[in-house]
């Protein structure tokens, strides 16, 4: 068992009293950062009063964190939240996806869809091939060196229809309201040529 999994064992008890669930744990460097979610979203104070407990625990094991001073964040895992996990791909069968892999899969090594499927030791990536036909990408979870959830704004804007141009009754409109003394409907001034 990594760090990762020993820090994530040791901190559940915590983040569980305090109603929330652990979404992923990174060390990395001098820092660690522990991402967890709630259903129905997190709170800034939820998230402060976990980081005090969860930096108590860990300040007491020197084995599990990076040697001399390290950095903690908790933090929500976001809408392109990472995903590594057997558990976080099924949480996201249906949904959009980014995925990299370490060798080629189908002749690509980056993959973008909906993923179709997930298993224990694999997960099914419904995107565009490289002859650009639709198709499946079947992708063991050992080949992936980074996959993430992507969120969809929803449909793009439908495009403005261009400024209509004025017509002829409009245009005819303005004419007459312009007065030549300044009466309301009062016909138009002839204005000679030579003054143009």
């Amino acid at each position: 068992m990594g760090a990762e999994e020993q820090i994530a064992d040791v901190i559940r008890p915590i983040v569980q009293a305090a109603g929330l669930e652990i979404w992923d744990v990174e060390r990395s460097g001098a820092s660690v950062r522990v991402m967890v979610e709630r259903p129905g979203g997190i709170d800034l104070d939820a998230i402060s009063d976990l980081s005090r407990a969860v930096s108590a625990v860990l300040d007491q094991r020197d084995d599990l964190v990076p040697d001399g001073r390290y950095t903690l964040e908790v933090s929500s895992p976001g809408l392109e939240r990472r995903l590594r996990y057997p558990r976080h791909f099924a949480s996201y069968v249906g949904q959009d996806v980014a995925v990299k892999t370490a060798s080629p899969v189908n002749g690509v090594r980056r993959i973008k869809g909906t993923l179709a499927g997930a298993t224990d030791g694999d997960i099914t990536v419904r995107g565009l091939l490289p002859n650009g036909e639709a198709g499946d990408f079947r992708v063991p979870l050992e080949l992936i060196d980074r996959a993430n959830a992507v969120f969809s704004w929803g449909p793009p804007p439908k495009p403005q229809k261009p400024a209509r141009s004025a017509t002829r009754a409009n245009r005819a409109a303005r004419r007459a309201s312009v007065t030549a003394g300044g009466a309301a409907g009062a016909p138009l001034a002839e204005v000679p040529e030579e003054a143009l």
